[in-house]
């Protein structure tokens, strides 16, 4: 702490020693306010200076809005709102209208009931699982806003028949019910382009390819007489396809036929196309690109696969043992199994014949006859038309026979030939009449440009063509 003496001391001194400046600036302190103000405007002209280059701005505007914070209100609107849920499933194994309805999320007990008793929906959930999945729109509430869903198709197992696309359509009305009505629904047709190597089975590879299962079994059936496709194919082997696809509003819902074909294996190709005769019963039929039918107007045998018990020619006679020509072949059958015809024609004889028992004789165009014997009964009379594939009566052992089987043979211009030889004998396949190969070509000119564009060099193709 500093004494009181020595402060007064150091004021005294330093009092001395600025006296010339204070005795300087009391008498010139006019000039001194003088000097300042023309310091502070000096400072101001530079500063309104500096004001005068800057750019023009744009002016500013604030608006305030007062916003309500009233949050119990917007809670009590959001309850207030109804959420729409859309659903969809598939009709299950032993599913009733409720339990459908209840998988769907409808709890209104005037809608279940109401569907409950309606016919339509009893069909719709005892038919099984239908071609599409059973869409709803379903309040929050349970209450049913729409309701579709595919009917049963018609059952239709040829390649060409064209179902009725049915939907089912369930919608409020405007006295608080519910309609509903049955909606029919165009079908149009698409063509689609598939080709595939085969490694492996055939049936495999166009699965994997996105064929369906129907129409590889036509691939199958029509190249039945020219190859195996089970056993003929190899590794490498190519398969073209051009097939229908049945489309409702855009949604393919069912294959249709197999329209073209083309089987390249072992160095060869074999094609086929479908054709509809004009005036044919039975719809058309495949043919090569050059006319030539392909179905078999014959079958190889009218029991293929049946074991031969006893070929053709000279045997000893099970019976009698004596040496003696078997003019036909005996082929294994059980009891009652039924025999077809093995083409078209027309029954020249049917009755019983000495040894043979209940025979069966039908001439063929071009101076063919086949002959069933041994029969256990016979279905046909004589100067009946037949086709090919139509039962003419059932296998049995009457006559002289050691047991149940067919004796079976085949005339060609009323001389014996081997049955089991028919192939190198009778026609592979009904040719275009005269007048229809016009038509023919016209026709099929698209299916042969869509074959050879599936046929292109990729491995895998699939492709739509609208």
């Amino acid at each position: 702490m500093v004494e009181p003496g020595r402060l007064r001391a150091l004021a005294v001194a330093a009092r001395r020693r600025f006296a010339p400046v204070l005795e300087a600036a009391d008498t010139h302190r006019r000039r001194a306010l003088l000097g300042l103000g023309a310091a502070l405007l000096l400072t101001s002209a530079a500063a309104y200076a500096l004001a005068e280059i800057q750019p023009d701005l744009p002016a500013r505007s604030v608006v305030a809005v007062s916003v309500g914070n009233d949050a119990p209100a917007q809670t009590r609107a959001i309850d207030g709102a109804d959420i729409v849920f859309f659903r969809s499933t598939d009709v299950r194994r032993q599913d009733t209208v409720q339990r459908l309805l209840g998988r769907l999320g409808v709890t209104d007990p005037d809608a279940v009931a109401r569907l409950a008793a309606d016919p339509r929906m009893r069909v719709l959930v005892s038919a099984g699982a239908g071609p599409e999945p059973v869409r709803a729109q379903v309040t929050g509430r349970g209450e049913l806003l729409r309701l579709a869903a595919a009917l049963p198709l018609p059952r239709g197992d040829a390649p060409d028949f064209r179902p009725v696309w049915r939907e089912l359509e369930v919608r409020p009305d405007a006295e608080g019910g519910l309609t509903v009505a049955a909606v029919d629904r165009p079908v149009a047709v698409r063509a689609r382009l598939a080709t595939v190597v085969v490694h492996g089975p055939l049936s495999r590879a166009l699965l994997q390819a996105g064929v369906p299962q129907s129409i590889g079994a036509q691939v199958g059936k029509v190249f039945a007489p020219q190859l195996d496709l089970h056993r003929g194919l190899a590794a490498g082997d190519r398969v073209s396809l051009v097939y229908e696809m049945h489309a409702v509003d855009g949604r393919e819902v069912r294959p249709g036929r197999l329209l073209a074909a083309e089987i390249r294996t072992h160095g060869r190709t074999l094609q086929a196309v479908w054709f509809a005769v004009h005036g044919d019963s039975r719809g058309g039929g495949y043919y090569t690109p050059a006319g030539q039918g392909l179905e078999k107007v014959w079958a190889s045998s009218p029991l293929p696969g049946a074991r031969v018990t006893s070929p053709f020619g000279m045997r000893m006679h099970p019976v009698n043992r004596r040496r003696e020509m078997h003019e036909g072949v005996d082929l294994a059958a059980r009891l009652g199994t039924p025999i077809p015809s093995v083409a078209d024609g027309r029954v020249t004889f049917a009755g019983v014949q000495n040894g043979y028992g209940n025979v069966v004789k039908i001439g063929h165009p071009g101076g063919y006859e086949t002959v069933y014997a041994h029969l256990d009964s016979i279905a046909v009379r004589r100067g009946q038309a037949v086709a090919g594939g139509q039962v003419i009566g059932k296998s049995g052992a009457t006559g002289t026979s050691t047991g149940p089987h067919l004796h079976f043979e085949f005339h060609v211009a009323g001389r014996l030939a081997n049955p089991l030889q028919m192939a190198r004998y009778v026609p592979q396949g009904r040719p275009l009449p005269p007048g229809e190969k016009a038509s023919f070509y016209a026709a099929t000119a698209l299916l042969r440009t869509q074959l050879a564009q599936a046929s292109g060099d990729d491995a895998v193709r699939l492709a739509r063509v609208d």
